[in-house]
């Protein structure tokens, strides 16, 4: 019953049609009730809540604004869907405190629930517009992943081409391909960096999941969350498990394993995905520990050209810092929502906190320094970001037209009606899977972005 409770959906579903529907019918019955009674008290029971609700929402939309737009609090700009939920939410409340005021016995009480769920519904409409939270249990860190041993899965020598599966296939000499893949929580050793990190997700598809030891070298995409966040936040409001199944089923059990690894170490951390005395060897524990665990244990792909990196926001920016730092490892960078720099406090402060002073070597996590340093370059280069997210728009027309000079495929695509938010995530990674798919032999057919309904190139100068 509690791991039922854990997994219902904030998304979709039950909970919130319900959540949504209470509270519609709770100023529905506030709103008659002051109907029937207005002959004993007159038009301001009836009128009052409503011109203050107007003037709470309106208060609450421009709060927002100031937050979003002016003063940038969060870092990036929280789109349109935000600015309805809260200033609905504010109106909402302001209906139900004048209802409170002015009301008594029944309406009062309802009035009180309705303050309740004014707060809830305004909430879990922020969280929709982000996808965030995508059930309850993610609102506690809580997971319903299983934990599991993945050392020693395949032997290097036992693994057989893309080509070959795919003929294997074809012939029937490969067959029960399960229909599904599967995502475990594992323990990736810190080998090198002594990074404190928490465990990781593996997703496996199909094909490497047959209990044969002829498994297919894989390609792999090595994704990492938002600060703050955490491996199991990639999987459920990514949406990664869905997305690979997905394609899975349309290529013959194949898709890439994906790794939600740790690079923070705890929500409240960011790395900057460096190696410091402030957070650890983050760097080396990615580049190091987590690629050289995955080569030597799952049947994974050892050419850089199958390797892709992603993220979204802080794990955007770490990919389009170590992606182009490190082409000896990936073929392929994914990022959406990325900042133009590493950003834990000033620049200064960064300097001296996380990189001892050396200002060169802040500098060399430059997205635009390290695409510039390490050109030319034939690597892959998708990266995404929310229509409305204007901050990650520019700076993807600062970085994009540095990524081609240097040689790399550029293309920047945004997600129409989203901002800084995991949809924009789905949008930008669903396109990516298409090309790093096609890339890497998993599908013979070259994908059209105008396949992709809701994206929408960017021009490139």
């Amino acid at each position: 019953m509690r791991q039922w409770l854990m997994n219902v959906s904030l998304l979709q579903g039950w909970l919130p049609t319900t959540l949504f529907a209470i509270t519609a019918l709770l100023i529905v019955i506030l709103l008659i009730g002051a109907v029937v009674g207005k002959r004993e008290a007159g038009l301001k029971p009836v009128l009052l809540p409503v011109v203050i609700a107007v003037v709470a929402g309106a208060v609450g939309l421009v709060i927002v604004w100031l937050i979003s737009d002016v003063f940038v609090v969060f870092g990036v700009e929280l789109g349109p869907h935000v600015f309805v939920w809260a200033s609905a939410g504010c109106a909402m409340v302001g209906f139900a405190v004048t209802h409170i005021v002015l009301r008594r016995r029944a309406s009062r009480v309802l009035a009180v629930i309705l303050v309740v769920f004014a707060l809830l519904s305004s909430g879990l409409g922020i969280d929709q517009a982000y996808g965030e939270y995508a059930t309850l249990g993610s609102l506690f860190g809580m997971d319903s992943y299983h934990e599991a041993d993945l050392t020693g899965m395949a032997n290097r020598k036992d693994l057989i081409t893309i080509a070959q599966w795919k003929q294997g296939v074809a012939d029937h000499t490969i067959r029960d391909v399960p229909s599904y893949g599967v995502v475990d929580k594992v323990d990736i050793p810190a080998t090198k960096s002594g990074f404190k990190a928490r465990k990781a997700l593996v997703y496996l598809p199909p094909a490497a999941l047959v209990k044969t030891k002829a498994k297919p070298a894989l390609p792999v995409i090595l994704m990492m969350s938002g600060q703050p966040g955490c491996p199991n936040r990639v999987f459920n409001a990514g949406g990664i498990q869905a997305m690979m199944d997905d394609y899975a089923r349309h290529h013959q059990g194949l898709a890439p394993i994906v790794i939600a690894a740790d690079q923070l170490g705890a929500d409240s951390h960011n790395t900057l995905c460096v190696d410091s005395k402030v957070y650890g060897n983050a760097l080396t524990y990615l580049t190091q520990d987590v690629v050289d665990w995955v080569k030597d244990n799952l049947p994974a792909a050892q050419d850089a050209k199958d390797w892709a990196i992603a993220g979204f926001s802080q794990g955007a920016t770490c990919s389009m810092q170590i992606g182009p730092n490190y082409p000896n490892l990936f073929g392929t960078i994914i990022p959406t929502g990325s900042e133009i720099g590493p950003t834990n406090g000033s620049e200064q402060e960064m300097i001296d906190r996380f990189f001892d002073g050396n200002r060169e070597a802040y500098e060399r996590q430059i997205p635009i320094n390290a695409i510039r340093d390490h050109a030319p370059s034939d690597q892959t280069l998708i990266m995404g970001t929310g229509e409305n997210d204007v901050e990650s728009l520019h700076n993807i027309e600062k970085i994009a037209p540095v990524a081609r000079e240097a040689g790399m495929h550029v293309t920047a695509v945004e997600s129409l009606g989203n901002a800084h938010d995991w949809h924009a995530v789905q949008d930008t990674l669903r396109y990516g899977l298409a090309v790093f798919g096609y890339d890497t032999g998993l599908s013979d057919v070259k994908p059209k972005l105008s396949d992709f309904t809701n994206l929408r190139r960017i021009k490139i100068s």
